[in-house]
């Protein structure tokens, strides 16, 4: 539609002064120019007139103030107006629309969406307190640098290739799928609330190399003495060597041992009672898993009553002894003494899986002992006490065991001494 003969120019513009009606540039246009009492400031503001597409009602738009919008901005602007009613759309519900967009995405950025999801996470089962450190140490370090203050619905595929390629780089494999899956997690949690359309990471882990399957690293039964004496005579605190020795007695895994409770140890029957969940989560549900102790096992709590008597924990964090000790504490100190590579705290159960299965031990008590979950889950949940007198005599055969490769290293296990 051509200009009407009265278009103003940049000077009618710049002159102008306050009037009883706004100066028309055409085609809806206008500039209104107005001065608040006593004083001498005038405010240009560029309106645009319209009729609404459905009602047919008169409304206008304000387009903004001059000069930070120029005569040919606001024209420009004016056409994208127009260009909208052409089809069909009212301007100041666009408008509205995009304010809402832009305010929805600094709600989700991926740093707020994540920090969501981890809230949740922490809410429900498998998600144990140490757990949710390393989990968000991880969302730290790999996934808030690359993507934080992103809307989490502008975060693609190639954006998290280009982020996790130095990971694959330095050969971490291991971290980068643990980083893949939390992005993924966080994605789907996204997806769940209406934030995104698609996860658009569902199948990343196909662009970068697969970690290698890894058996827990240990050692042959016939090297648990050597293991012993190193044990004895290295540089480690009193706690962390009985919390390895208590580990390897009761086969237990190593967040079990580092977390045990005086309160859940019968010693008087010689049993400890562990609530076995995957990441031993903070509350009262899982199983119950009952452990026979050795009389070796029963030496070992004696020592360790002997420094943390009168805590809720057997093996106490050095920091705060509200809590339990970390449940990294024995994997580092088992490379301390030489063993990265060689063995980690979960392969102290390995040891004794293969000692007992190479002595003709029943499958299924070796089995229990390892509180392996049962295929039938209502089964195992009603046989906490399955095979408690033959495990205790199995467990008792390998206190002797270890006793015997300790070479003297380990606390006297007399019988005279723990009985009564």
């Amino acid at each position: 539609m051509p200009r009407k003969s009265n278009a103003l120019n940049n000077t009618q513009v710049e002159r102008a002064k306050p009037a009883d009606s706004p100066l028309n540039d055409g085609d809806g246009l206008y500039l209104y120019v107005e001065k608040k009492n006593h004083s001498p400031k005038m405010t240009k503001i560029w309106r645009f007139r319209y009729i609404k597409p459905f009602s047919q009602s008169r409304t206008w738009i304000t387009i903004g103030t001059y000069p930070e919008i120029t005569l040919k901005q606001a024209r420009e602007i004016k056409s994208q107006y127009r260009a909208l009613l052409i089809q069909g759309i009212d301007p100041n519900i666009q408008r509205q629309q995009e304010k809402l967009a832009k305010t929805r995405a600094l709600r989700s950025t991926f740093r707020r969406v994540a920090e969501d999801w981890f809230k949740d996470r922490q809410t429900r089962a498998n998600f144990s307190a140490d757990y949710a450190k390393d989990v968000w140490r991880l969302v730290e370090r790999y996934l808030l640098p690359a993507f934080g203050d992103m809307p989490i619905s502008e975060i693609t595929a190639s954006m998290a290739i280009k982020a996790f390629k130095p990971i694959q780089a330095r050969g971490t494999l291991e971290t980068l799928k643990r980083t893949i899956q939390k992005l993924n997690e966080i994605m789907t949690y996204a997806k769940h609330h209406d934030l995104i359309i698609d996860n658009r990471m569902a199948e990343l882990s196909k662009a970068f190399d697969s970690p290698t399957v890894q058996h827990m690293k240990t050692i042959r039964p016939e090297d648990l003495g050597e293991f012993l004496m190193t044990l004895a005579n290295a540089q480690i605190h009193i706690q962390t060597r009985l919390l390895i020795q208590w580990q390897l007695l009761t086969l237990t895994r190593p967040a079990e041992a580092a977390s045990a409770k005086f309160e859940d140890i019968d010693e008087s029957k010689k049993i400890w009672r562990v609530m076995v969940k995957k990441g031993i989560k903070e509350d009262n549900s899982g199983r119950v898993h009952l452990i026979p102790l050795s009389r070796q096992a029963i030496a070992v709590l004696r020592e360790i009553k002997k420094i943390n008597k009168g805590r809720t924990y057997l093996f106490p964090s050095i920091k705060d002894p509200s809590k339990h000790c970390n449940t990294q504490t024995a994997n580092a100190a088992i490379k301390r003494m030489g063993y990265q590579g060689k063995l980690v705290a979960h392969g102290l159960r390995s040891i004794a899986s293969t000692a007992l299965n190479e002595q003709g031990f029943n499958k299924d008590y070796i089995e229990v002992a390892l509180s392996h979950m049962d295929k039938d889950k209502v089964r195992a949940a009603y046989n906490h006490a399955l095979y408690l007198e033959q495990r205790a005599k199995m467990l008792q055969w390998w206190g002797d065991f270890v006793e015997q490769a300790s070479n003297q290293t380990l606390p006297k296990f007399h019988l005279k001494l723990v009985n009564g």
